[in-house]
């Protein structure tokens, strides 16, 4: 069950930190809804996908967490999958957005 938290922390940490990279006024702080509207706010020149990118990433990254304590299932690890794959799709998106 550690292992299990210790990876939804570090996929957090690491759409924070691919976020972060991107130069903008105001840094993300966290994956919480109201820490991605209000940063998407005081950014104002940002994409609404970007946004859009991260509330869904946080909604599965809540989901799996809420879903720790239930026995692991094929569903959660799809999750598990497609939160990866959301990632890198949004680290390629902020490379493009960057250049």
């Amino acid at each position: 069950m550690k292992t299990e938290f210790n990876n939804r922390v570090e996929l957090q940490r690491k759409v924070v930190k691919i976020i972060n990279a991107m130069k903008t006024e105001y840094q993300l702080s966290g994956l919480s809804k109201l820490a991605i509207e209000n940063w998407f706010l005081v950014n104002k020149d940002l994409d609404k996908e970007l946004k859009t990118q991260l509330i869904s990433i946080s909604e599965k990254l809540f989901f799996i967490a809420n879903k720790s304590q239930d026995q692991i299932t094929e569903e959660y690890s799809n999750l598990q999958d497609s939160i990866k794959t959301d990632i890198q799709l949004l680290s390629n998106k902020i490379r493009v957005l960057t250049v």
